[in-house]
Parts: structure tokens; C-alpha cells; sequence
């Protein structure tokens, strides 16, 4: 992308900042952001805007290690606390680079995340999976015995019944931010749900 992609600018604000915004609308008060150690800019917007920055010593090498290097020190964290969650107590699985996530659908996630206790959530758009996934706590738990070479996904093979796909008419759940082709469909997908003309 030629810069740090969470820094970009959406529609006035950074990917970053519209994502620690969608979610704190919808409720979510812990938002946990893995930062690369030599990031100070990304970890200065992560709590300008409500975030909690976790830092490894060691940059991991993709979504699984940052996502595992995260649940590690929140799993850290919650053991320190009176009340630890319960095992069917839902978190987020959200990829940063997310710009147009919106609170509405992380709303309809935990809404029926408290309908389904303990399952599964992933959000489709006209049958195809998208973005953010809820798990329950006892998945956090089960991180460390995912395989070297698997993601996430392995947690969801595991625990097929547990899983609930939950329709929404929100394309934005499909986008994310790899090439500057997708900057600019997520730019013009935002415009759009803002209401204003897309280009």
C-alpha cells in the first residue's frame, strides 16, 4: 500500500479510527489492538480513539500469531480479575483493516450472540462468510491448540455445531484492505452508505 494501511484516510477518518468508532457504538468497551513494536504512530491512534495497543516484542508474521499473541495477554489479564467471563461470554475476532465495519452489524452479532450462547457467529452476505466472527470465551481458551500451519478457521472445523451464520444486507462485512484497488472500493463503499454519490 505504500504506507501503514490503518493510518489511511476513510472518509475523513483512518481505517483505524472508524473501526475502534464502529465498535465502541455498539457497546464493545474492551478493544484490544495488536501493534507492531515499532509502530508508534498506530499505537498512539489505538488509544487516542479508545483502543488498548498490545505490543509483542517480535513482530508476528500474520493474522493467527497476532490474534493468538493478543488472546494470550487478555487471557493473562482476565485471570488477574474477580470475575473471569463465562465460558460462553462472546468476543470478537475483527481484522484491522476493516474500514467499513459498521455498528449496526456488530450490534446484530451480539444480539445474537446472547440469543446462541456459546456458538459460533459469522456474518454472511447473500451466502458468502465475511467479517467480524464471534466466538465464546471457551474458544479464546482453545487457541493454543490450534496447528502450526492453521488459522482460525481450525476453531470453527472443531466446533461445527456450535456455528451460526448470521445473514446481513450489508456487503461491507466481504471488504477488506489489501491493494489500493480495495482502498478505493472500500472509500466508495463508505461514501455510499454515507449517502453521499458513489464516484
Amino acid at each position: 500500500m505504500g504506507q501503514p494501511k490503518l493510518l489511511l484516510d476513510v472518509g475523513g477518518q483512518t481505517v483505524l479510527t472508524r473501526l475502534l468508532a464502529a465498535l465502541g457504538a455498539a457497546g464493545v468497551t474492551n478493544r484490544w489492538v495488536v501493534v507492531h513494536p515499532d509502530d508508534g504512530n498506530l499505537r498512539a491512534e489505538t488509544e487516542r480513539y479508545g483502543g488498548t495497543p498490545l505490543v509483542p516484542d517480535t513482530p508476528p508474521p500474520d493474522m493467527r500469531a497476532s490474534a493468538a499473541f493478543g488472546l494470550s495477554v487478555v487471557k493473562q489479564r482476565v485471570a488477574a480479575l474477580e470475575e473471569v467471563p463465562s465460558p460462553d461470554a462472546p468476543w470478537l475476532l475483527v481484522p484491522a483493516d476493516h474500514p467499513v465495519l459498521s455498528a449496526a452489524i456488530v450490534t446484530a452479532l451480539l444480539e445474537t450472540a446472547r440469543a446462541h450462547p456459546g456458538a459460533i457467529l459469522i456474518p454472511t452476505y447473500r451466502r458468502r462468510p465475511g467479517h467480524p466472527t464471534v466466538f465464546a470465551w471457551r474458544h479464546a481458551l482453545a487457541v493454543d491448540q490450534i496447528p502450526p500451519d492453521m488459522g482460525f478457521n481450525w476453531i470453527v472445523r472443531q466446533n461445527a455445531a456450535d456455528v451460526v451464520y448470521v445473514p446481513v444486507e450489508n456487503e461491507g462485512i466481504l471488504l477488506d484492505l489489501d491493494t489500493p484497488a480495495d482502498y478505493e472500493r472500500a472509500k466508495a463503499f463508505w461514501r455510499t452508505e454515507e449517502g453521499g454519490p458513489a464516484p
